[in-house]
């Protein structure tokens, strides 16, 4: 358990449980000793539609009631690598990140670094640096043409891909009553440099600012209240039961052709019974909690409070099971905010990241608001970890993916980006490693990730940049 503590107590022991209750399960009409044809098939189809029970591709472990989550946590304008990456001494076991990322060391041993990956897909396109970073760093794809004029007078489109998140949601089609969910902080402009989300080519999805709105999305209309949830679970149990023993019955006395559709729902009710087996214990744990203070979403001394809020509000959609792939974007790369919360009220974020090498004013700045988003980095893991799950957390059954679309600001270089995995360990990944690659196209990174949630596709992205997994990442 991180020294950082349960965040605004939240949580209570156990695993949290779906919260997609949607009501009873239909059941079989009982007007004989044995139920119709007709209504054993409706009481059985109405089993398997229930979002708790469904079971979502690769979305388990064979051996964990757990499901599996993907986060990304997005901070603008790049970083300082010589004040970020572990010294040139380094090795993959025996290494100590730099300055910067500080707030996060008590987590050291669920993080992998990674030094050398380049932002390869937006080397080359359309738009500025920023726009291209933008658009490729979740999709690995090259951006678009389109009309949107970037901060040095070329033009781009939207993004050429399908974002990681999106894909993976696509292919596990996670059974929850939100299939992906987006945040953002400020993020109040509806241009390329704005976006990392993206359904497909051409198909932006922007994050939603306002806390209030999101909590009303994710929890309206739920009471959270686990005796509630258990009841409910219970039901489902009672119907699942009495829905086996009639199978049981009917199969002896239908036609061969009826014997044979039943014959193919065996497997996924077996399937069902031995979940609900697993989730008394998580029905106890799903505390949404109250609704966020209302608040300005867009003036500059609230952003460190709507961060804070959102990541809170992640944790909880996770740990309720209302999603399971999510993402928080901080502001945008245009990144027109004054951290007036600081006490850095003379310059916005941007510049500050532009600022020349020599300027040690601006630089210390933009050091500390660096150093912020670490913090940021590192609440989000304690939140995961103060969440428990069997012998884990939430965290150990969370990937999270930090990334930014930029080396360096005043650079706007793309090679060599930095990028942060944590959590995971459930999923296959060790932490406590720093990989030092050269000249690896991120995109290696992004279908590594897919290979943790049991995907086997040989390639994600542009396919040209696409060489492979990172060997011994997963």
């Amino acid at each position: 358990m991180s020294h950082f503590g349960k965040p605004d107590g939240l949580w209570r022991a156990g695993a949290p449980p779906s919260v997609a209750a949607s009501g009873p399960l239909p059941t079989a009409d009982r007007g004989g000793t044995h139920p119709s044809r007709r209504a054993f098939l409706q009481g059985l189809g109405g089993a398997l539609a229930l979002p708790l029970l469904q079971l979502p591709r690769g979305a388990r472990a064979a051996n964990s009631p757990y499901p599996k989550r993907f986060l990304v946590f997005y901070q603008p304008n790049g970083t300082k690598k010589e004040l970020w990456s572990p010294s040139a001494s380094a090795t993959e076991r025996n290494f100590m990140p730099g300055a910067l990322l500080a707030p996060v060391l008590p987590f050291l041993d669920r993080l992998n670094l990674f030094d050398g990956v380049d932002n390869t897909a937006a080397i080359e396109g359309y738009g500025d640096p920023h726009q291209r970073g933008m658009a490729s760093v979740l999709t690995g794809q090259i951006i678009l043409p389109g009309d949107f004029v970037g901060g040095d007078g070329t033009r781009s489109g939207w993004g050429g891909g399908i974002s990681i998140d999106q894909y993976l949601a696509q292919q596990l089609a996670p059974a929850t009553p939100i299939t992906t969910l987006e945040l953002g902080a400020r993020v109040n402009e509806a241009i390329p440099r704005a976006r990392i989300i993206y359904r497909g080519p051409d198909q932006p999805i922007p994050p939603e600012n306002d806390p209030v709105a999101a909590y009303t999305r994710l929890f309206g209309g739920q009471s959270g209240d686990p005796r509630a949830l258990r009841r409910l679970l219970a039901r489902r149990r009672s119907v699942l039961d009495s829905v086996l023993a009639e199978f049981k019955a009917l199969e002896g006395k239908v036609s061969a052709e009826d014997r044979e559709k039943l014959d193919r729902h065996a497997t996924t009710l077996r399937d069902l019974e031995r979940r609900l087996a697993n989730q008394s214990a998580p029905m106890a744990a799903c505390v949404p909690g109250s609704a966020p203070t209302p608040r300005d979403v867009f003036a500059e001394d609230q952003y460190g409070v709507l961060v804070r809020t959102q990541i809170d509000l992640l944790v909880r959609a996770l740990a309720c099971d209302v999603t399971r792939i999510g993402s928080l974007q901080c502001s945008t790369a245009v990144n027109a905010l004054r951290f007036t919360f600081l006490g850095l009220s003379d310059f916005q974020g941007h510049a500050l990241s532009h600022a020349g090498d020599g300027n040690a004013g601006q630089q210390a700045q933009w050091e500390r608001m660096l150093t912020w988003y670490s913090e940021q980095f590192a609440y989000l893991l304690a939140s995961l970890d103060a969440v428990p799950e069997g012998d884990g957390t939430l965290l150990d059954n969370t990937v999270v993916l930090w990334v930014n679309e930029l080396h360096r600001g005043n650079t706007h270089k793309l090679a060599d980006v930095p990028f942060i995995v944590a959590g995971g360990k459930n999923l296959g990944i060790q932490g406590g490693r720093y990989f030092r690659l050269n000249e690896t196209p991120h995109n290696n990174l992004l279908l590594s990730l897919l290979h943790a949630f049991g995907l086997d596709d040989t390639r994600f992205g542009d396919r040209r940049l696409c060489t492979g997994p990172i060997p011994g990442f997963v």
